[in-house]
């Protein structure tokens, strides 16, 4: 933490929260300024709350990208529950997402039971009606911000779009007027706090997400082992666990090819992260039943 004078300053952290898949990630990234955070078309890309850091005339808000909120099925989900628990009793303000194409399908009970843990939180929230611009009309959205207006005492309700901006910075502009006076939690510059080594597996992960589209999602870990900086070279070695042989096979892929594809697209987000070249030493490793191992799981930092 930087000082305890505010010197007028408003500062806090802001809670990112909202279903599986309704954007989360992207309206961090785009907060922010650039990516702290992967992001798929597949459910459940965020694991553990990820913070960004945006500084601003007389603000620094930190910004929290929360897994998505829905019934725990197996120890990985129970957990990233609580830390959505967790960012809610911490947290300054809440940004509530919706995908507005899902809400125009009616309410589901998953939404009601996301609103209701934020109403009862007692923390001042913004309700954010997010992917508007994937509507037929502008007037779809109306009985969408009628429906939410009723789940509890939003300070504001914003109909976005994360992905390509649009009311992301008025969206801002609410969520500075409720941070409260406050110190400079992190140094100008400063973007996220999340450490190298889970950045690094993140990047991977999603590069794997996007390969491997439906087959094994849910079933792959990353886990950075070492990171060795060379004279002209960073070497950055890498392993994906899978929970089944099987699942190794299709990883792999013939010949290796699928996981030459995930290591050269994630090299190139590396790269741009770290500043250097890299090589990525890629490897599959069958850990069955890591989703429900408590000890594995901390080690990957979930």
């Amino acid at each position: 933490m930087v000082g305890t004078e505010t010197n007028g300053l408003r500062s806090g952290f802001v809670a990112v929260v909202g279903r599986p898949n309704v954007g989360k990630s992207t309206l961090v990234n785009k907060l922010v300024g650039q990516k702290v955070s992967i992001t798929s078309s597949r459910p459940q890309t965020t694991r553990s709350p990820i913070r960004g850091v945006r500084n601003g005339p007389g603000y620094q808000a930190i910004f929290v990208d929360t897994p998505g909120s829905q019934k725990p099925r197996d120890t990985l989900r129970a957990r990233m529950q609580e830390q959505v628990l967790d960012s809610l009793s911490e947290s300054d303000v809440i940004l509530l997402l919706f995908d507005a194409q899902q809400v125009t399908q009616g309410l589901g009970s998953g939404d009601r039971y996301v609103a209701r843990l934020v109403a009862d939180s007692g923390t001042p929230a913004i309700v954010s009606i997010n992917k508007t611009d994937l509507l037929r009309t502008r007037e779809e959205a109306l009985p969408i911000v009628g429906a939410v207006s009723e789940l509890g005492e939003w300070k504001e309700i914003f109909q976005i779009s994360a992905a390509n901006g649009t009311n992301v910075e008025p969206l801002m502009e609410s969520v500075v007027e409720l941070l409260p006076p406050g110190p400079r939690y992190f140094p100008e510059g400063t973007v996220t706090d999340y450490p190298e080594s889970l950045v690094l597996a993140e990047y991977v992960r999603e590069k794997a997400l996007g390969v491997l589209r439906e087959e094994v999602p849910h079933a792959v870990a990353v886990e950075i082992g070492d990171v060795e900086r060379k004279q002209n070279v960073t070497v950055v070695y890498a392993v994906i666990h899978v929970e089944r042989a099987t699942q190794r096979m299709i990883v792999l892929g013939k010949g290796g090819r699928t996981i030459k594809q995930i290591g050269t697209e994630a090299r190139r987000d590396v790269e741009r992260l770290l500043g250097t070249r890299i090589y990525l030493d890629l490897k599959v490793k069958v850990s069955q039943g890591w989703r429900s191992d408590r000890k594995f799981l901390e080690r990957l930092g979930l």
